[in-house]
């Protein structure tokens, strides 16, 4: 038997013991790849020292985690409220309307009424003898003559009708509708008469 089988006889022998120390079957090879793990860790360190740091005096160091500084932040100070004053309300005084140039009229159109009755007044007159009156009223003369229950015809000194007979008892009724001042009479009694001013 040669130098190398009896080596390799050896080391089957030696296999067969050491895998019967370590309680047979695959625990034995796993012993081997431990140890063989641990041999290769161990030379890596002895022939690379820069894979552990050291010390200044060549002592190993442990890694030091990072630490990050926080920035100190000044502690919050909580508002001042300051309390608001509300005035009261003060009720504003109303304004009066701005007043219009030409008054305007709501009111409907009225009805102005003139007697003619001269013996009843002082001076043998229209009672009234001057009215004033808005534009689109109307004036009715009245004939109330209880004295001669004669006839008077009504006279428009600006032609604004065609003279008018008005009996004892009857009426004539003219409505104005425009702005201005306007005569009226009697054509048997020239000294009777009268104005109708329209505003």
């Amino acid at each position: 038997m040669g130098f190398i089988s009896e080596r390799y006889v050896k080391f089957l022998d030696s296999w067969d013991e050491f895998n019967e120390w370590c309680g047979g079957g695959s625990r034995g090879l796993l012993a081997v790849a431990a140890l063989a793990l641990l041999i290769i860790a161990l030379l890596a360190v002895v022939l690379d020292p820069g894979l552990i740091p050291t010390g200044d005096d060549g002592g190993v160091v442990a890694d030091e985690t990072p630490t990050k500084q926080v920035a100190e932040t000044e502690p919050t100070v909580a508002p001042t409220v300051v309390p608001t004053y509300t005035a009261p309300d003060i009720p504003t005084p109303p304004t009066e309307p701005a007043l219009l140039e030409t008054p305007v009229t709501t009111g409907l159109p009225e009805l102005h009424t003139i007697v003619i009755n001269p013996y009843s007044t002082k001076n043998f007159e229209f009672d009234p003898i001057n009215c004033t009156i808005a534009r689109n009223d109307s004036v009715i003369w009245l004939n109330e003559d209880t004295y001669s229950e004669g006839i008077y015809i009504l006279t428009s000194a600006e032609g604004l009708w065609q003279p008018v007979n008005i009996r004892f008892g009857s009426e004539f009724t003219y409505t104005f509708n425009s702005s201005g001042t306007y005569h009226y009479g009697c054509e048997y009694f020239h000294h009777i008469n009268g104005t109708i001013t329209v505003k």
